[in-house]
């Protein structure tokens, strides 16, 4: 890690306990009618799953436009309350729920997750000290984001491995993931007061980054033990590109040991060497290097030289960087590596909070976007 980087490191890291401020904040404007509501919602933030990146790209992206990463804390915090909503949706439409999440019902958390991801933030966004155009450009920024990302979960759960081909994958991974991180990346700019056609520019470069990311979830399911997507036969690029190599026999003998994958290791091991051969390799490797040259492409056109520009950069490599077998459990284990660590977003501000040690997680979060 460079020292310019761990500079803006430090800067970024010192400006979460303003994130969460703003997201207590929030949950303090509820009417006293709605404890029950605020109850719940508090443990979706904070026992619900974080993302990479989550408040690292908005802080870095108003920063790599102006010099400063302060303005953009609303759009780092509407950023994260979105992704613990998505990743609740994920992990109950994906059938890894059991009867609780996060200590409570499934199906407290699930309303709880709604709120988190639409009404909270979009009230925040509402209630912004901004001129009241901008504050409508960044609902509607945020809503377009919503729904784009609805559409690419929505394609998920329609795709399998017999009847999607790369296009319809990639175009899911765009919606499902690109389109959270262009909000997020498109909001900032506005913020930072670039014009429509720079807001767009930054929109494509968050979209490439949360592809990109959505790639690397991909490397690090392949490599993880438990064998996830291969045992449920989801619809990876990587899969979709295996199978379309076959043709008769040779492929309804494929799509059988994905359908039987769930039950015979051996058919899993087969599986992977399929996603593993050169050629799906190679296919894969195209369409990250061409997202990381896009990405790279406009940090040159849009950014000003800085040492947030440059951490920026070091985020966007980290994203497309290849896993290593023990990515995931390091990822959650060991921040110091060179894996992106989920960006705990939130220290706990309360004292009963803040004994639980949080704050020493939340700060060994932010090596996601560390140079190495």
């Amino acid at each position: 890690m460079s020292s310019t980087t761990a500079r803006a490191d430090d800067v970024i890291a010192r400006l979460l306990p303003e994130v969460s401020a703003f997201i207590d904040r929030q949950l303090d404007d509820y009417p006293d009618a709605c404890g029950p509501l605020r109850i719940t919602v508090r443990t979706v933030i904070d026992q619900g799953r974080h993302e990479r990146n989550e408040t690292a790209l908005p802080l870095l992206t108003h920063a790599a436009i102006t010099g400063v990463p302060e303005p953009a804390v609303p759009v780092a915090a509407a950023h994260a309350l979105w992704w613990r909503a998505a990743n609740a949706f994920d992990d109950i439409a994906d059938g890894d729920a059991g009867p609780a999440m996060y200590g409570i019902g499934t199906g407290p958390a699930l309303m709880a997750a709604l709120e988190c991801g639409h009404g909270l933030p979009l009230r925040a966004l509402a209630a912004l000290d901004l001129p009241a155009a901008l504050r409508e450009r960044l609902v509607s920024d945020y809503l377009d984001g919503w729904t784009l990302t609805n559409d690419g979960q929505i394609r998920d759960l329609f795709n399998t491995a017999a009847t999607a081909d790369p296009q319809a994958v990639l175009t899911t991974y765009e919606h499902k993931s690109g389109s959270a991180y262009a909000m997020a990346c498109g909001m900032t700019a506005r913020i930072a007061g670039c014009d429509d056609a720079a807001v767009d520019a930054w929109r494509t470069f968050g979209h490439a980054v949360g592809t990109l990311l959505q790639f690397r979830n991909d490397e690090e399911e392949l490599r993880d033990e438990r064998e996830e997507d291969i045992r449920n036969g989801t619809a990876t690029y990587r899969l979709v590109c295996a199978l379309r190599q076959l043709s008769g026999e040779e492929r309804q003998r494929a799509l059988r040991l994905v359908r039987e994958a769930a039950d015979s290791p051996d058919g899993r091991a087969e599986i992977r060497a399929m996603l593993l051969d050169p050629a799906v390799q190679a296919a894969t490797l195209a369409v990250r290097d061409g997202l990381l040259r896009r990405a790279h492409d406009l940090l040159d056109r849009l950014a000003v030289p800085s040492e947030f520009t440059t951490a920026l950069r070091s985020l966007v490599d980290t994203a497309a960087a290849r896993a290593t077998p023990a990515d995931r459990a390091d990822t959650a284990a060991d921040p110091g590596t060179d894996v992106p660590s989920p960006d705990t977003s939130f220290p706990d501000t309360s004292s009963a909070r803040a004994a639980s040690g949080r704050q020493s997680v939340l700060t060994a979060g932010h090596a996601e976007f560390r140079a190495n």
